[in-house]
């Protein structure tokens, strides 16, 4: 049966991009304000920067074991479901975070909580599968809601806490969660086979029988075979170097900003990380059109390298328009980079699996990303300074460059056993 779309002449898979758009602002949004919540609540409670950061680090690897099996049952129950349950699990990690006492509530509150940050997979799946064509494009737009999010999610946190204090501030962003993501869900459908259409770019295809999208029936590695390759593990340890450097800058820059050695007030930090945001909309969108014509992972290259330049600058930084000049660097080319990693994984392993393939990969990116908030905790522990580990960013940056510059597409060798079913093996 053949589906209209919501309004004539409008490809649903756009609709799609923008329901996509705000459930990525709210998940990444709310849970990137935990920058502007880490001196109130190392404050309160007397710990050092190494313990309060220890919180993303054991939220991270929740996410990181959590990806491959939320990327599994996407594929298998699709997005809204999976993207629904989580939704809901990261709203009371919020109210219960809202309610700590002892660390190890503190923990516990930030495992459920961060349990959101894994929509990413069954997202950028699902916007994957809806574009033959424009599909850069489309991640590139569907990526603006992180910026959005990080836009104005921190400073809105920062916002509540002063208003407030940090204990409400978490419960709003409760609130905040159910309502959106709830509603925004309703839209989601897991590819255009679901309301009868075919992908965007898809040759026209006529018949009577439902149609079945070329893509669904091309040879596309499966996550064992994904696993046996070398491209699979460089994409990994490139895409998960950049995400240490990601995740110690996105939880130490308004705590080192607002530090003796710069000085600047709360708010100076939430702007920043607001830079961040806007510029990575600007990103998204670009980058995102670029790699339509040059492909993912000669933007990947771009991205990695120029995020390394930023590191560098923000070493010498002291005043605060050095600062601003890092923050909209940082924020452009982090926009292009989270997009183009799920086109990159689609272009190299193809979609068939990309869920589970995509999965694979963002546990080792999580479990890696997550140890960055810890290493900038314990430099500053042991040196008073953050110099250190952005430096150490920065060679992880540019490490992430080589090894993405170097992925090359591996040879999936399909063939018949003996009943004549088709048997593939990586290559």
């Amino acid at each position: 049966m053949h589906h209209r779309p919501a309004l004539p002449g409008v490809f649903y898979g756009w609709w799609v991009v923008i329901a996509s758009v705000v459930i990525y602002a709210t998940f990444l949004g709310s849970h990137q304000s935990f920058a502007v919540f880490f001196k109130p609540i190392q404050t309160e409670f007397g710990w050092s920067r190494t313990v309060t950061a220890t919180a993303f680090l054991v939220g991270g690897l929740a996410v990181a074991f959590l990806s491959p099996v939320i990327g599994a049952l996407s594929d298998r129950y699709g997005p809204r479901r999976v993207i629904t349950a989580i939704g809901l699990s990261s709203a009371i990690g919020y109210s219960l975070l809202s309610q700590v006492q002892v660390q190890w509530q503190f923990f516990g509150a930030f495992v459920l909580e961060s349990s959101g940050m894994a929509f990413w997979v069954p997202l950028q799946t699902m916007v994957s599968r809806w574009f033959t064509q424009r599909r850069g494009l489309a991640l590139g737009l569907t990526g603006i809601g992180g910026g959005i999010g990080q836009a104005l999610y921190p400073p809105f946190a920062q916002y509540l806490i002063d208003r407030f204090d940090w204990r409400n501030a978490y419960i709003v962003l409760a609130g905040t969660m159910v309502v959106v993501v709830m509603s925004a869900t309703q839209v989601l459908r897991g590819s255009p086979e679901d309301k009868g259409l075919r992908p965007y770019g898809e040759p026209e295809i006529r018949g009577d029988g439902p149609f079945q999208s070329p893509q669904a029936g091309a040879p596309a590695f499966r996550i064992k075979e994904a696993l046996r390759t070398r491209a699979f593990w460089m994409i990994l340890v490139g895409c998960g170097f950049g995400s240490v450097t990601l995740q110690m800058v996105w939880v130490h820059l308004a705590p080192y900003v607002t530090d003796p050695g710069i000085g600047a007030s709360s708010l100076v930090g939430a702007t920043l990380l607001s830079i961040i945001g806007w510029s990575n909309l600007a990103g998204k969108v670009v980058l995102g059109g670029i790699s339509d014509r040059i492909g993912a992972r000669a933007t990947l290259v771009i991205c990695y390298g120029m995020a390394g330049l930023a590191m560098v600058w923000l070493v010498v930084a002291r005043e605060l328009w050095m600062l601003y000049a890092f923050a909209g660097a940082l924020g452009f080319f982090y926009g292009g980079w989270i997009p183009m990693q799920a086109a990159l994984v689609g272009s190299v392993f193809g979609l068939a699996s990309m869920g589970a393939v995509l999965g694979g990969i963002q546990t080792g990116t999580q479990a890696a990303g997550a140890s960055g908030a810890l290493l900038g905790g314990y430099v500053f522990d042991r040196t008073g300074s953050y110099q250190v580990a952005f430096l150490i960013g920065a060679g992880l940056f540019f490490t992430a460059t080589m090894l993405v510059l170097l992925v090359r597409k591996p040879r999936l060798r399909v063939a018949e056993n003996s009943s004549g079913a088709p048997v593939s093996r990586a290559a």
